[in-house]
This record gives C-alpha cells, sequence and structure tokens, in this order.
C-alpha cells in the first residue's frame, strides 16, 4: 500500500496547499505531511496552517477517503496576492458614494439658503372707471375720397409733344410719375380745401399723415434723374416743387388749425400761392375743386 507522503507527491503545488489551508477537513497527519511536501518542494513561503479544530471521535481518515472535491481543486485565489486587499476595497466604495452624495445635497441646501427668495409679484387691480369714461365720443371726420387719377394722366400726358413721346422708355417713365403725383395731390387739395372751409375734422392731424405717406411714392422715384425732352422736363420739375411745398403745408396745418393762424402764417400763404401758380402750367383746372388755379400776376408800376 502506498504510503501518505507518495500519494502527496503526486499532488500539485495548489492541491496540496489546499489541505494546509483546511486542515478541519482532513487527519493532523495529511496536513502535516502536505506541509511538508510543500517544504521540500522549495514553497517555504507557503502559508502556515492554522491550528486544527477539535474534531469529534470517529475513524480517522484516510488519504484514499478524501472528498472528491479536493482531489479536482484547482489554483484559485491562492495563486495571487491582489485577493487580500480587494474585499476591504470593495467594502469602502459604497461609502465613498454615500458620503459624495451627502456632500453634493449640502452644498445644494447651502446655495437654496444663500439665494434670495424673489418676492411675489403683487397683482395690480385695475383703477376704478366711472360709467361716464367709458362713453363713447362721436368725433367729426371726412374720409379721405379715392380719386380715379387715370383720365388726369391721360390729359397731362397728351400735352406732351409727339416728338417727345418716340422714347418709349421716356414716356414710360414720366406717366409712372404723373400717376404718383396725381395720387398724393388729389388727396392733399382735397384736405387744405377742407381746412380753408372750416370742415377740418377731429382727425385732420391723423389724415395729414396719411396723406404725407400717400406722397412717398413720389419721392422714391424723384430722386432719380431722367432723360425728358422740354416740355416733360418742365413739367417733372413743377411736380416736384409742388410735391415738395404740400408736404410741407401738410406738416405744419394741423397746429395751426385752432384759430384758423394757417390763413395768417406768412410761409404757408406763400407756399400756397406758389402752387397755385406752378399748377396752372401743369392743368388749368383742380381735379378736385373743378376750379382753375390761380396764377400769379405781376404788375409793374411805371
Amino acid at each position: 500500500m502506498a504510503s501518505p507522503t507518495d500519494a502527496l507527491r503526486a499532488k500539485t503545488d495548489a492541491e496540496l496547499q489546499f489541505f494546509v489551508d483546511n486542515p478541519s477537513f482532513y487527519h493532523a497527519d495529511i496536513v502535516t505531511a502536505a506541509q511538508r511536501e510543500l517544504m521540500r518542494r522549495g514553497l517555504g513561503s507557503a502559508r502556515p496552517a492554522s491550528a486544527p479544530s477539535p474534531r469529534p471521535p470517529g475513524p480517522t481518515p484516510t488519504l484514499a477517503a478524501q472528498p472528491a472535491h479536493a482531489a479536482a481543486y484547482t489554483a484559485t485565489a491562492y495563486d495571487t496576492d491582489d485577493t487580500d486587499g480587494a474585499a476591504p476595497t470593495a467594502g469602502r466604495r459604497p461609502l465613498l458614494w454615500v458620503a459624495a452624495l451627502v456632500l453634493v445635497l449640502a452644498g445644494v441646501w447651502l446655495w437654496q439658503k444663500r439665494t434670495p427668495t424673489a418676492a411675489p409679484v403683487a397683482m395690480s387691480r385695475p383703477p376704478h372707471r366711472s360709467p361716464d369714461s367709458l362713453k363713447l365720443v362721436e368725433v367729426v371726420a371726412h374720409p379721405l375720397p379715392s380719386y380715379d387719377t387715370d383720365p388726369i394722366v391721360a390729359t397731362q400726358v397728351a400735352q406732351i409733344p409727339a416728338a417727345e413721346k418716340q422714347q418709349a422708355a421716356a414716356l414710360r417713365q414720366f406717366r409712372e410719375l404723373c400717376r404718383r403725383f396725381w395720387a398724393a395731390e388729389t388727396q392733399t387739395e382735397f384736405l387744405t380745401n377742407q381746412a380753408h372751409a372750416g370742415q377740418a375734422g377731429d382727425l385732420f392731424a391723423d389724415q395729414a399723415l396719411a396723406v404725407r405717406s400717400t406722397w412717398r411714392d413720389w419721392n422714391k422715384a424723384a430722386v432719380y434723374s431722367y432723360d425728358f425732352g422740354p416740355k416733360m422736363k418742365d413739367q417733372f420739375e413743377r411736380m416736384g416743387q409742388v410735391a415738395s411745398s404740400q408736404q410741407h403745408i401738410l406738416d405744419r396745418m394741423p397746429a395751426l388749425l385752432p384759430g384758423r393762424k394757417f390763413l395768417t402764417d406768412k410761409e404757408l400763404v406763400e407756399r400756397e400761392i406758389d402752387i397755385q401758380d406752378l399748377m396752372r402750367g401743369i392743368r388749368p383746372t383742380s381735379p378736385v375743386t373743378g376750379r382753375p388755379y390761380r396764377a400769379v400776376v405781376l404788375k409793374a408800376h411805371l
């Protein structure tokens, strides 16, 4: 029969170390023999076996009676030295996470304590209005009429000599300038005539502003230079001077309506006289009032 020493020599180092580390599973002689075999193999640094715990009386186990799992034992944690320190590190990680979470919550709490709380916005109640303030007030207003400017433009273009009409581009440009001019001039004449007749309504200032915006189409086109013939050029210059004076009158007249001060304002009176004289060179009568434009007559005193 083979001795325990011969049987242990057939075991691997890991299996021998298993005997040494688990003395409670085997007889003390087997554990001692395994330890000696490890030392014989030069593994003097093998971990010493702990003192065997007392076993209940019974038959002494032999090497052949060892459990099956001992023979199949392979090298595990005993082959490395890292396992001994890994368990404490893994145990400390939850504590580190808990400590970090506590610090974050404490920081948020301190930030909320230091941030001033916004004062609630008081909803202001609308002031009490009396029944009289809710009454609708009637104002006198005369709507601005819309004039058909096509016949007016056709009459003006008919005065242009046939030689100047040969230039198609110039004729097209002149006709468009006339259309923009009369679109604003007719409404301007209507509004200023209302003021002279004492029929200016409460919305006169707003209407004057609206008519001034109508002159913008003319202003945009008048900034360009055109290759017109003599008659077209004279008409274009007259329309430009009228447009400038009419816009100035619309700007100042609303402030001079009280007390009809516009009738005695020297600048406005002179501009209206100039407009009448300039318009007479464009057409003889006003398409708004039907009255002839007044020409300025210069008298020489001998």
